[in-house]
């Protein structure tokens, strides 16, 4: 129990620290399941942008070579969010970061603890929701 809270106050003092507010918007549907141009919702979260899924952090960009074929894999963005804050986030939500729009691809509960959220992002090319 004890380590469960020490890294709450640690993820909750990092992003009071270092976070921004993100908002996350979410359009409505129509009758066939298409997403249109009307919010239905606006969720405000605070939390810290980052990079996530390199080797050690460090690389931009990892290239595999295998049987004469290369694989480039390149950093995914992600928000690291309290627990309690991110879960009216869904997928196919939408933030706007710089000037970038970005939709949720997927939620991770770090270490399954019910701390915090991992939010992985994807590039959104052109106007497409």
């Amino acid at each position: 129990m004890q380590t469960k809270l020490y890294l709450k106050n640690k993820i909750k003092r990092q992003i009071e620290w270092n976070g921004q507010e993100f908002i996350f918007t979410r359009y409505k549907k129509d009758k066939y399941g298409q997403i249109t141009d009307e919010v239905e919702l606006e969720i405000p979260i605070k939390g810290v942008y980052h990079d996530g899924g390199g080797y050690g952090g460090m690389l931009n960009i990892e290239i595999y070579s295998r049987d004469g074929s290369r694989t480039v894999s390149k950093m995914k963005p992600m928000i690291i969010c309290l627990y309690n804050e991110t879960n009216r986030v869904l997928l196919d939500d939408v933030v706007h970061i710089g000037d970038n729009t970005y939709k949720v691809v997927e939620k991770v509960d770090l270490k399954n603890m019910n701390i915090a959220f991992e939010i992985s992002l994807e590039v959104i090319d052109g106007d497409k929701r």
